[in-house]
């Protein structure tokens, strides 16, 4: 049991090491935006009885409000942020090239935004430039792409100045590419995939098409759900200074909270940290076990042999003599329960392979600090047997026969 105990904590000590570092990875990776200093205020205009052409407008007054509070620095609304669990996604039909095959994926992600909201999110214009207050309803079309879309769409080429639609080849010509920004992960999933393409459009901007599918699509487009707002540091009550700041602007506009990006953010890996968290716990409960019952067969073994023990010293046997042995048949079973525990804890990691991300299933360091900890536990488990054994008095026990 005690060797089934040894194999078995290896195994979970193994698996919550290589699952807490994955959730480590997951939550410091690059996500191609900032969350620090940076809050999501979740509003739902719909309940509002708002007409489309009053959102922008609307819009700007809440900016201009929010602003005036002390210390924020960007305020900028979108249909939806960066991993705040939202997703509108389009099929893309590119200018002058003839319909894509069946099977090829043209799919990307989109969002309606107002000026400021790459600046807002920490992210970078890498080309050409971001959305701003000059994009307006009289003006041309626009949008601003993400680099997947770039290297899906225009390979090798320039994509400034470059044109697309949704969906459909006559609609290919109807936005223009003025900016391309560096990749944000947008979805709440698939993180060992790359970054797929994204595209923004100015909230300003409104297309009337001839076909009511995506007409009704552009007319719901117009109203955001999420106000990003930028201000560094600690912004105290900030949830009751913008709830005060939005009803200045409409008594009517429904705000459910604000919530800082990093909760936001790590609220996405909940599911990875209750997994990683629980089986840390049945990996520090099957050590416990493992040690508890290490110690108890050792303090049995050295009662029953208390009288080998005895003849042993009688004969000249010394302490040190005594404790190597008691210790060595200790980690004679660790040292089995450690040869069935390896190819179990790597088979362990290959089976979790899914659920890890940035290390590999069997990860050499997690197996050498487990095994590590594993003989400590061990070690401090046999030493009070051992040292007992070594303190027998031979005349005491050959006594006890």
């Amino acid at each position: 049991m005690v060797i089934a105990q040894i194999a078995v904590s290896l195994v979970l000590l193994s698996a919550a090491g290589l699952l807490g570092q994955s959730l480590r990875n997951l939550e410091h990776q690059n996500f191609g935006f900032e969350t620090q200093g940076r809050y999501i205020a979740w509003i739902n205009p719909m309940l509002g009885n708002y007409k489309p052409e009053q959102m922008e407008p609307m819009f700007r007054q809440i900016d201009d409000s929010l602003l005036q509070i002390p210390g924020v620095r960007i305020v900028a609304p979108a249909l939806y942020a960066p991993m705040t669990g939202d997703s509108w996604n389009n099929g893309v039909r590119i200018e002058g090239r003839p319909e894509p095959p069946a099977k090829e994926d043209t799919g990307s992600g989109f969002a309606r935004v107002m000026p400021g909201f790459f600046e807002a999110i920490g992210a970078k214009i890498m080309l050409g430039r971001p959305i701003t207050d000059q994009d307006t309803g009289a003006t041309r079309k626009i949008a601003v792409v993400n680099q997947a879309f770039a290297k899906r769409f225009f390979p090798g080429q320039n994509p400034i100045g470059q044109h697309f639609g949704p969906g459909k080849i006559k609609y290919s010509g109807t936005y223009e590419i003025v900016g391309v920004t560096n990749d944000i992960r947008y979805m709440t999933y698939e993180y060992k995939k790359p970054v797929r393409p994204m595209y923004w459009l100015p909230e300003a901007q409104t297309v009337q098409w001839d076909d009511p599918a995506y007409q009704g699509g552009e007319t719901w487009s117009q109203y955001l759900y999420n106000i990003v707002i930028w201000a560094p540091g600690n912004l105290p009550a900030v949830e009751e200074r913008v709830r005060k700041a939005l009803a200045s602007v409409d008594p009517n506009l429904v705000l459910y909270g604000v919530d800082p990006y990093t909760k936001i953010v790590s609220a996405d890996f909940q599911q990875e940290n209750m997994i990683a968290t629980l089986t840390t716990l049945f990996g520090a409960l099957g050590l416990v076990l493992s040690a508890i019952g290490l110690y108890g067969v050792l303090a049995y073994l050295v009662e029953r042999r208390t009288s080998e023990i005895g003849v042993r010293m009688a004969l000249g046997a010394d302490r040190g003599s005594v404790m190597g042995m008691v210790l060595g048949g200790a980690f004679w079973q660790v040292g089995i329960g450690l040869v069935l525990g390896l190819p179990a804890a790597i088979g362990a990691g290959k089976l979790m392979a899914s659920q890890l991300f940035g290390v590999e299933p069997w990860d050499p360091v997690m197996l050498m600090l487990a095994t590590l900890l594993l003989g400590l536990a061990a070690l401090v488990a046999s030493v009070l047997p051992a040292w007992r054994a070594a303190s027998v008095q031979p005349m005491v026990a050959l006594r006890t026969e």
